[in-house]
């Protein structure tokens, strides 16, 4: 007689993912129906406990398919357990969405698969999305700090110009004075600010809706790439945070059983910046080549010195999965130290700013009232 959990899961597995319900604003979303890294990482989670639990595949998709938040997720699961029912391998299935689990992910799956290890494959998978998203997260934290500043002292800035300057221009008009040259500078950008708002805005739009068109396409994605590598401080942070992920993918491939080529080979499409990509791509062919991979990226100059010896003994040693991993340990070391001096430089920098801003404004607000009290009491 089935248990009651055991009840469950065929219960479960009888039944899609049903119907999806999308509220209208959701159509406005153009990042609606993408899957996070979070999400995913749920569930290989999952999915390792249920298959170490000895549930076999199909009724673990099943389940699955009934558990994630994402309703297109839900559906690839389904569908996927629909076709493994069906005498298609797993990691072909996922493969036909190869924008969400990618290559590295699919090829895992298939060492998986093949060996009889899908359980350690999946811990694995969970190990390395779960760092990913940790580097990531202390990425885009360390650059959002400074963008929230920014934001916040430009519509300062703005809220000042447009709403508390032309109350001071009224004032000083009513006394017919000669106004200071850097008081009638901030009222002649505080007028024009006023009187072209709109068109201001719409500009602001127009230019990043360009730019997000131009990235879309292969010469522009290359030229901000290339952008995203020579901005100061933060060039070296991306550089280093690609670098990263692109050793720990590798360590994992080869440590998974995959000749180092094709390991190299995945692992350079999930780089996401097109000029290191390309850099690991000549990598590859050098390789292929004959030469050691230490020597060919050393003269692709994309890894300090240290980390190109560290794999070279690793090569020799026959244990470059190891020495590949203690690089990727060595850049997010790199990077979290990256962060905390980002940390440290911007909010003081910023402060200085913003009160440089603040004080021109109030200056040249109170220069004329400071004239004007002289004229009242008589002085000069």
């Amino acid at each position: 007689m089935a248990t009651e959990p055991q009840k469950q899961v065929d219960e479960v597995s009888q039944e899609g993912p049903g119907p999806e319900n999308r509220s209208i604003l959701s159509y406005l979303n153009p990042f609606y129906g993408h899957v996070k890294t979070s999400e995913l990482l749920l569930f290989t989670k999952y999915f390792a406990s249920l298959t170490r639990a000895g549930i076999a595949v199909l009724r673990s998709l099943a389940t699955l398919s009934r558990q994630m938040k994402t309703y297109r997720l839900r559906k690839i699961i389904w569908d996927s357990k629909n076709d493994v029912e069906g005498g298609s391998p797993l990691h072909m299935c996922l493969r036909k969405y190869d924008d969400v689990f990618g290559m590295l992910y699919c090829n895992l799956i298939r060492v998986g698969e093949e060996s009889g290890r899908l359980v350690l494959v999946l811990d694995r998978l969970a190990a390395l999305l779960e760092r990913r998203i940790q580097i990531r997260r202390k990425v885009i934290g360390a650059m959002t700090y400074p963008a929230i500043i920014t934001v916040v002292a430009t519509l300062v800035v703005i809220f000042l110009l447009t709403f508390v300057i032309p109350q001071f221009s009224k004032l000083f008009a009513q006394f017919n004075q000669q106004l200071p040259w850097l008081t009638m500078q901030v009222i002649k950008v505080s007028n024009f600010l006023t009187d072209n708002f709109l068109t201001i805005i719409a500009c602001v739009l127009a230019f990043f809706l360009v730019i997000y068109q131009v990235n879309q396409t292969k010469p522009g994605k290359k030229f901000f790439d290339y952008l995203r590598l020579k901005v100061p401080v933060f060039g070296g942070l991306n550089q280093k945070y690609v670098i990263a992920l692109y050793a720990r993918n590798l360590a994992t491939l080869f440590e998974s059983g995959i000749n180092i080529i094709t390991a190299m080979n995945i692992s350079n499409e999930a780089v996401e910046n097109v000029i290191i990509q390309k850099s690991l791509e000549d990598v590859v062919h050098e390789v292929e080549g004959g030469i050691p991979i230490a020597k060919a990226l050393s003269k692709a100059q994309i890894m300090p010195e240290l980390s190109v010896q560290m794999i070279e003994v690793g090569e020799e040693s026959g244990n470059l999965d190891e020495m590949l991993t203690r690089v990727a340990e060595f850049y997010e070391d790199e990077i979290n130290f990256l962060i905390d001096q980002i940390t440290a430089m911007v909010e003081p920098a910023f402060i200085v700013v913003i009160g440089i801003v603040t004080g021109i404004i109030v200056l040249a607000m109170y220069l004329p009232i400071f004239r004007m009290a002289k004229v009242v009491t008589g002085g000069r």
